[in-house]
């Protein structure tokens, strides 16, 4: 808890300017959060504190669209994400996760946890991806779905096509 102490945090903390509605209709707003590697086991606590409130504003019905994108997410923790990824698009709210491996979701979160949350994410985009666990969970994925919807994958054969 004597980490949590400095006058920047106290600042923050302290203020009344706005509430964690981004999607009220009568008062819309961005909310922009973020950590430093330096000092993450500290802010990563407040910062899990302000999502998670959030999340539960942001994930009701009669609300204006919105839009969560939480780029390195392994850095917060948010205990109900699979619950706001199943629902959250009902109420018209997209969720965007930034993960860098699976192994650093399962390191945080937990491997059954980390399963959960990439099992029920509607869209997946990867880009090169090096460590074993990440790539065939990428290739299981791709490959499902390929005979789930035969036909329905573009494949490039030639980088010059």
């Amino acid at each position: 808890m004597v980490r949590l102490s400095s006058p920047q945090l106290y600042y923050v903390l302290s203020g009344n300017d706005f509430t964690l509605d981004i999607d009220n209709p009568a008062e819309p707003k961005i909310v922009c959060m973020g950590n430093t590697p330096q000092k993450i086991q500290i802010y990563g606590a407040v910062l899990s504190l302000y999502v998670s409130r959030l999340v539960k504003l942001v994930n009701q019905k009669g609300k204006l669209k919105s839009s969560l994108v939480l780029d390195e997410f392994p850095t917060i923790y948010l205990n109900t994400m699979d619950c706001l990824i199943a629902t959250a698009r009902s109420n018209k709210a997209a969720t965007c996760l930034g993960i860098q491996d699976f192994s650093q979701l399962c390191k945080d979160y937990g491997h059954e946890q980390a399963d959960v949350i990439m099992n029920i994410a509607g869209n997946i985009v990867s880009g090169q991806v090096t460590p074993y666990k990440s790539n065939q969970y990428i290739v299981d994925l791709i490959l499902t779905y390929a005979e789930k919807y035969p036909g329905k994958l573009l494949f490039k054969e030639n980088e010059n096509e």
